[in-house]
């Protein structure tokens, strides 16, 4: 009986704790919706590891931005860059009207180092290096939680989506999904049809 009345407890125990997680987690996506996002202007702008011209930020258009700073590991994002192929693929359906921002802030000593894997990717696609911080400053009311640094925005830097559509099928579809009924289907519809087959295969 005793260890009955101490699974029971620890059995609420645990879903005490996972609905206190799924508050705060709830409660971070408002505040990250609470404020339009201002995006960096300055920094160091690379695409294939080449420095490019700065990029308009300001632009009225749907954007991705998936943010990575040192304490989430930078070096992990730009491994796992090339997980975006499909969707920026999807995104050139749509007239430039859906853009992509990575943004990466390592800190002062892996500027050099960062701007090197950068270049071995070659990953063809602009990336800022945001090597002041600026983005974090802008937006103050960022959560630190990891998870809830890629977002997509609307024409008004709006938070309408978060999560990392490369990393959930879930979030995936709810991606496909907000583009369209923002901006319609895409041109072809292969790409979009192609990349969650892959997923269901896999």
């Amino acid at each position: 009986m005793k260890n009955v009345f101490v699974t029971f407890i620890c059995t609420a125990l645990f879903f005490v704790a996972c609905s206190n997680r799924e508050r705060q987690f709830t409660q971070e996506i408002k505040v990250l919706q609470s404020k339009a996002i201002q995006l960096p202007s300055k920094g160091l702008f690379m695409r294939q590891g080449i420095e490019v011209q700065k990029i308009d930020v300001n632009k009225e258009v749907l954007k991705l931005v998936v943010y990575a700073d040192s304490i989430g590991c930078t070096a992990c994002a730009i491994n796992h860059i090339d997980s975006w192929g499909h969707f920026i693929d999807y995104a050139e359906q749509f007239n430039n009207q859906l853009r992509f921002y990575f943004i990466f802030s390592p800190m002062k000593k892996e500027v050099r180092g960062t701007e090197l894997m950068i270049a071995n990717t070659m990953f063809d696609y602009p990336i800022l290096l945001d090597t002041l911080g600026e983005f974090e400053k802008l937006n103050p009311h960022l959560p630190k939680n990891r998870a809830l640094h890629t977002f997509l925005l609307d024409e008004n830097n709006n938070v309408i989506l978060v999560g990392n559509p490369s990393q959930n099928r879930k979030i995936k579809e709810m991606f496909y999904k907000t583009v369209e009924e923002k901006l319609g289907k895409p041109q072809q519809s292969s790409t979009k049809e192609n990349d969650l087959a892959d997923e269901t295969t896999n």
